[in-house]
C-alpha cells in the first residue's frame, strides 16, 4: 500500500544552488607605443684621428713636418752662410792684392781661412744627424714636439741610423721628391729615409 503525502502538504525544495561569482574586469587596453621619433639630422662629424704608435702617441702631422723642415733649412741656411763668410773674410783679410785681382794669399790666412769653411761644410752635413741622436729632435721639430724614434720599439736612435736616415733623406729627394710623398701613402706616415734608416717620426 503506497504512501503519499497528504494534500496540501508543502514539498521538498530542490538542492540550493552554488553563488554566482562575480563578473571579472576586463583587462586593461596594452599601453599604446610612443610615435616615433624624427631621424635626427646628420651635422658634421669630426674624422676619427689615426691610432698612433702607443697610447699619447701619435704619428707626426704632414703640416708641421713640412714646416719643421723649413725651419730646419733656414736655421742651415744661416748657420752654413755666417762660417762660410767668416772664412772669406779670413782669407781675404791675408791675400795681396794688385787693383781689384788678388795676387797672393799668405799661407796662414789661406790655412785659416780653408778650416773655416771645411767646418762650414760639416756644420751643415751634421746637423740632423747631431740633433736626431741627442734627443731625436732639431731646432724645427721642437716647436711641434715632433721626435725621430726607431720603428721597431720606440727607443731613441744612435748616430748611425741617424747618418743613414740622412743618406735616405737625399735619395728621397732624387726621384721628383716621391721619398718625401710617400709619407701620404705609408700607414705609419714613414717617408724614404724612414724605411731606409728603419725610424718613424712621432708627436709626443
Amino acid at each position: 500500500m503506497s504512501m503519499e503525502p497528504p494534500e496540501g502538504s508543502p514539498s521538498p525544495s530542490p538542492e540550493t544552488s552554488a553563488p554566482t561569482p562575480p563578473p571579472q574586469a576586463a583587462p586593461p587596453p596594452p599601453p599604446t607605443p610612443p610615435p616615433a621619433a624624427a631621424p635626427a639630422a646628420v651635422g658634421w662629424e669630426r674624422p676619427e684621428t689615426s691610432a698612433g704608435p702607443a697610447p699619447g702617441v701619435e704619428f707626426a702631422p704632414h703640416g708641421a713636418r713640412l714646416v719643421a723642415y723649413i725651419f730646419d733649412g733656414i736655421i742651415i741656411g744661416i748657420m752654413v752662410s755666417v762660417i762660410a763668410i767668416i772664412g772669406a773674410i779670413v782669407i781675404a783679410l791675408g791675400s795681396t792684392y794688385e787693383g781689384n785681382r788678388v795676387v797672393s794669399v799668405s799661407a796662414p790666412a789661406a790655412f785659416i781661412g780653408s778650416i773655416i769653411l771645411f767646418v762650414s761644410v760639416l756644420a751643415g752635413i751634421l746637423y740632423f744627424p747631431y740633433f736626431w741622436s741627442h734627443g731625436g729632435r732639431t731646432l724645427g721639430m721642437r716647436p711641434f714636439n715632433l721626435r725621430v724614434v726607431r720603428d721597431s720599439d720606440g727607443g731613441p736612435i744612435g748616430w748611425g741610423t741617424a747618418f743613414l736616415r740622412l743618406i735616405g733623406l737625399w735619395v728621397a729627394g732624387l726621384v721628383f721628391y716621391l721619398g718625401y710623398i710617400w709619407i701620404f701613402i705609408d700607414k705609419r706616415r714613414r717617408g724614404w729615409q724612414d724605411l731606409i734608416a728603419g725610424t718613424v717620426m712621432i708627436k709626443q
